[in-house]
């Protein structure tokens, strides 16, 4: 995916599993997007200081931590007490799980991870709203942004990313079901949520927990009832200027 000339997609770090560039991606029109603009990540409480001192150099400028209170209160990210990089905390699921009359009970993982995805989107339009003001923000780019994983709650802002950029719906859901190939080694490595010990390789992880699928069902319930991201963006109160700054951050 990159040259000698270019960045690696995955950032190695000891302290985290699945940081990851966007940059590198053929967008339909021609070129590609743009390295060291938008980097999405797992949970960044156990970066160590030459971690940190990596994604400095790296240029990155501010940090988006998408997950709950609770999360951030238990495993703060190292750069919320640092000066170094900015870092904002927004929220964009909620603090409170998805309502019995939200959740439909079904054990197919791509259909699960729509449900949830667009649940998200629907739901939490504000939270949405401000995550991708920020990202927005020249001033504010690089960025990462991350949840826990750096699957669910980063790969939705992901996906929007790249389609808004032209990258076609097939890479999309490469991109998102690489995490699969990260997360698995935290497993390997005792770091993973309960339930998942008896996965034990990428692939099986892909399966169950990140299949293509489910971000491809994800914007194409975007593209059903709101006419695509592009208008998913304008409806919840994003600027035309705004998609504008987005999508020229990562095409040039």
């Amino acid at each position: 995916m990159s040259s000698d000339s270019e960045p690696l997609r995955h950032l190695s770090l000891e302290g985290a599993y699945n940081v990851r560039d966007l940059g590198g991606y053929l967008i339909r029109s021609g070129g590609s997007t743009r390295w060291k603009t938008f980097l999405r990540a797992d949970s960044m409480h156990r970066l160590t200081s030459q971690d940190r001192i990596s994604l400095i150099q790296y240029g990155v400028r501010t940090v988006a931590d998408l997950r709950r209170t609770a999360e951030t209160e238990l495993q703060p990210n190292v750069f919320a007490s640092e000066s170094e990089i900015q870092y904002l905390h927004h929220n964009i699921i909620g603090d409170s799980p998805l309502t019995e009359s939200d959740y439909v009970e079904t054990g197919i993982p791509a259909e699960r991870i729509r449900i949830s995805y667009t649940h998200w989107l629907d739901k939490r339009q504000t939270a949405f709203r401000k995550v991708l003001t920020l990202l927005a923000k020249s001033s504010a780019r690089p960025v990462i942004y991350h949840c826990a994983g750096g699957k669910d709650r980063t790969g939705v802002i992901s996906a929007l990313l790249l389609d808004i950029a032209g990258v076609d719906r097939e890479t999309i859901a490469e991109d998102y079901s690489l995490t699969a190939r990260y997360l698995m080694q935290r497993n390997l490595d005792g770091h993973g949520p309960a339930g998942q010990e008896g996965v034990t390789t990428w692939r099986q992880y892909q399966a169950e927990y990140c299949p293509p699928e489910g971000i491809i069902k994800t914007l194409k319930h975007l593209d059903e009832n709101y006419g695509g991201v592009q208008q998913y963006m304008q409806a919840i109160g994003l600027s035309i200027k705004q998609i504008t700054s987005l999508r020229t951050a990562l095409t040039g």
